[in-house]
């Protein structure tokens, strides 16, 4: 009794080893399925024929009926492929027609052949002309004992040049070519083909005749400028006094006053010029008229009297 409980517990472990082996196969083929070939085909089951009479014979070991036959498997029948003439068709979409907008392309335009680069002739230069040296129109002087004065006339020749800076030198002489004495002065300005006339007074040492002067100019620049206008001096006079003087009256014919004019006076007898002298007349009101009086160291008694009135800046013309 013993015995047979002992080898059943024994079957019984066996049987369900097995199970749970299967099981985890079971389990891991699931999970891992092994890749079919495409050229293998799948596997065929055998299914053994069942008995008509319902029951299962089985062979017992040891005994002497003889085992039973093999029965082979009837293979199933693979699927034949259908014709192509018995497929059905299948319906093919047909694309719907495209339809095509003609492209305007833009006309060419006619391509125009850049001129051809004409090389220019290089410039030519125009030499600056050279303005025309200042003449020394004439020149003279005047001499009452201790006082001797100096007068000259120099002109613009430039039609359209005005003279500026213009420095000038004036020394007197003895009968003997001593020098007497000298002067410097700067002349402003000589307005283009204007002439004018320059005179100032000088003190000399006791006993000393002058017998002759020399004038020397120095022009200093030359500038492009129209013609400037000029003041009239009228009602010209020689005074004979200690000293005498040259008189006249000036007339401003600008719209605006005048301050501070400086008037030139050369006085001349039938050789030329004896003497002259300047004077500063201090109001010459807009178109109206001041009185001008100019010392003169002479001895000789005058014909002529000749004013120059010397603006710096020309006022606007009337």
């Amino acid at each position: 009794m013993q015995i047979q409980i002992s080898w059943k517990m024994i079957v019984a472990t066996l049987i369900f080893a097995l199970s749970i082996a299967l099981l985890l196969r079971l389990s891991l083929n699931l999970l891992n399925p092994a890749p079919q070939t495409a050229d293998q085909p799948p596997p065929i089951e055998s299914v053994a024929p069942a008995d008509p009479t319902g029951s299962t014979s089985e062979a017992t070991p040891g005994s002497g009926s003889p085992a039973p036959e093999a029965h082979t498997a009837v293979p199933t029948a693979l699927p034949t492929a259908t014709p192509a003439s018995e497929i059905a068709p299948t319906a093919t979409a047909t694309p719907a027609p495209t339809t095509i907008t003609p492209t305007l392309e833009p006309t060419p335009e006619p391509t125009v052949p850049a001129p051809t680069p004409t090389l220019a002739p290089p410039p030519t230069r125009v030499p600056t002309p050279v303005p025309a040296q200042l003449l020394l129109v004439e020149q003279g002087f005047g001499q009452s004992q201790t006082e001797m004065s100096y007068a000259f006339v120099i002109n613009n020749p430039n039609p359209d040049l005005l003279a500026q800076t213009v420095r000038y030198q004036v020394a007197a002489y003895d009968a003997s070519g001593v020098v007497l004495a000298t002067d410097t002065d700067t002349i402003a300005q000589i307005g283009p083909g204007q002439e004018l006339g320059v005179a100032k007074a000088l003190t000399l040492a006791p006993n000393l005749v002058v017998d002759r002067i020399d004038v020397l100019l120095r022009p200093g620049q030359f500038v492009r400028s129209p013609a400037l206008q000029n003041l009239s001096v009228s009602n010209n006079a020689f005074v004979v006094g200690d000293p005498p003087n040259a008189t006249g009256i000036i007339t401003n014919s600008f719209d605006r006053d005048l301050i501070d004019v400086n008037v030139i006076g050369i006085v001349y007898d039938e050789g030329g010029i004896i003497g002259g002298g300047n004077s500063i007349v201090p109001f010459v009101p807009a178109q109206g008229q001041a009185a001008v009086s100019v010392p003169v160291a002479t001895s000789l008694t005058a014909t002529r009297v000749a004013f120059w009135v010397i603006l710096v800046s020309a006022p606007t013309s009337p």
